[in-house]
This record gives C-alpha cells, sequence and structure tokens, in this order.
C-alpha cells in the first residue's frame, strides 16, 4: 500500500480490520461528492446533508460485513437510495419534480440513468393521473397557485382541491416507492 493515495480497496480492506483513520480517509474522499449528488436531486441542503450521514452510517454498520467490490459504487448507490427515501417519505414538492427534471451534470452515467428513469416514471405517472386530478396537481405543482386560486380558476371547491393534490401525491408515492424497489433489486 503507499502511503500517499491509497486506493478504495486498500482503503475499504483496512477499515474492515478496524482501522478508524480508514474510515475517515473513505469520508474524507467521498463527503463533497456524496453531498453534491445528493443536493443535486433533492435540493435541499439539510437533506443532503442527512444523506451524507446515512450514506457514512450505513457503510460504518454494514460495510464489514458486506463483500463491496467497488466502494464508490456502494457509495453511492446508498446515497441514491438514500434519496429515494427522502423522497418518498417527504412529499414529493414541486422542488423535488423541479430538480429530478434539471437535473443536467452527473457523476457517472449510472446516476444518469437513475435519473431519467425516475423522471420518466414520474412523467407517466403525473400524465396517468384522473384529468381533474391531473389539472389541479399541474397547477399547484407546476404553476405554484394555490389552493384558494385554483378552486377559483376551475370552479370548484377548496376541498376539491386538497382532496385531488392528495390523491396526486398518494399516486406519485407509489409510482416511486416502485422505482426505488426496483434500483434497490438492481443494486443488489
Amino acid at each position: 500500500m503507499t502511503h500517499l493515495s491509497p486506493t478504495d480497496t486498500e482503503l475499504l480492506d483496512l477499515f474492515k480490520n478496524g482501522d478508524a483513520h480508514a474510515f475517515n480517509s473513505i469520508y474524507d474522499r467521498y463527503c463533497s461528492l456524496i453531498y453534491n449528488t445528493s443536493m443535486k436531486i433533492l435540493n435541499d441542503t439539510a437533506l443532503a446533508q442527512d444523506v451524507v450521514q446515512e450514506t457514512f452510517i450505513s457503510l460504518f454498520e454494514k460495510g464489514g460485513l458486506k463483500t463491496i467490490n467497488n466502494l464508490q459504487a456502494y457509495l453511492f448507490q446508498t446515497a441514491k437510495y438514500q434519496c429515494f427515501m427522502h423522497l418518498r417519505a417527504g412529499k414529493i414538492s414541486e422542488k423535488h419534480l423541479h430538480r429530478i427534471n434539471t437535473i443536467s451534470a452527473s457523476n457517472t452515467l449510472e446516476e444518469e440513468f437513475d435519473a431519467k428513469e425516475l423522471q420518466v416514471v414520474l412523467d407517466k405517472s403525473i400524465s396517468a393521473l384522473p384529468d381533474r386530478c391531473r389539472e389541479v396537481f399541474y397547477l399547484s405543482r407546476f404553476e405554484l397557485l394555490s389552493n384558494k386560486k385554483i378552486a377559483e380558476r376551475l370552479h370548484i371547491s377548496h376541498k376539491t382541491v386538497e382532496n385531488q393534490i392528495s390523491k396526486a401525491l398518494k399516486i406519485l408515492h407509489t409510482s416511486v416507492d416502485k422505482l426505488g424497489l426496483f434500483i434497490l433489486l438492481m443494486a443488489s
């Protein structure tokens, strides 16, 4: 092992043998890359920091037990999974849909593929919504109209607007859950 720049494999072996400095080196090497990738997906500083923490906690807890052939791929896959979990748990908002739409620079082709797949699933799910539901969701999330303005524009009650948005979010959550499970299965 060279002392100037150990490889990922060397660092991972040292970490698995209990070397805390190796874990710190892995963290230093990948922390900002994982944060930047998470920010591209989530566009939320606090959530991106959480993803970094969760990714390295996962490595710390499970890394010694798993066979990891490619450390970088493992860390990025874990981070992407954490991002999808945050999207699933934390209401899909216009901000998240917009970020997924505008991810332009990816660290790898795999990341770009995952983002495109998520966008395709979301686009299909949005287009499959019932007409009124899709219309209300579009006005809410893409035109950023308030529920009151939507109700006025469509001549429907405020409660109907709320119900249609809830219905749309439920359907979209299910789509994101299915994609997240698919990505998780493909990574295994």
